[in-house]
């Protein structure tokens, strides 16, 4: 189940605007035995919320070494070159460091037509508004006729309403250890 839009902030470690510099597979022993990992290498562009590791390196079960890959169904793919904002949560120390696995994964991408930037989702259906987060994951069709006459989100105005519901949550904690 998709978390909403205040869970994606909370539960996320940090969340960056940010480009894949590098991407690396080996082989590791774990106790269930031999598995494949991949290193994410991430250039930070923004850092929207929270404190990230420099260098950022993002460590995920899952690649491919030698032609042989392992896949984690339902976990989002990274490539060199693409630029994503990221909800990361237990880098790590979790199979999958992203807030919902691919619900903390959002490309950016560019209008064909203008190059404007925009927010996607991870299956690359436009992000209009925030608090369609927690919607299913569905057609770029649906998305558009649900906000029929509205642009997309811009990787800014995403990031600023990221800020503010941050800022919304440690306002809230810190009033309630008063």
């Amino acid at each position: 189940m998709a978390p909403d839009f205040d869970s994606l902030v909370s539960q996320a470690d940090y969340v960056v605007r940010a480009t894949v510099k590098s991407i690396t597979s080996e082989y590791r022993t774990t106790p269930q035995g031999q598995a494949i990992f991949t290193k994410v290498e991430l250039q930070v562009l923004e850092t929207i919320a929270g404190t990230p590791p420099q260098p950022l390196v993002l460590d995920l079960l899952g690649g491919t070494v030698n032609g042989v890959t392992m896949r984690v169904e339902g976990t989002p793919k990274f490539h060199v070159g693409d630029e994503d904002i990221l909800f990361v949560v237990g880098n790590g120390r979790q199979f999958f460091p992203l807030v919902g696995i691919m619900h903390g994964k959002y490309p950016v991408k560019r209008d064909a037509a203008t190059g404007s930037a925009y927010v996607a989702r991870s299956n690359g259906v436009p992000l209009y508004d925030p608090q369609d987060v927690k919607q299913a994951m569905g057609s770029a069709s649906a998305a558009q006729t649900l906000h029929a006459g509205q642009q997309p989100l811009t990787p800014e105005a995403f990031a600023g309403k990221i800020r503010e519901a941050h800022q919304n949550q440690v306002q809230k904690r810190n009033q309630l250890e008063q």
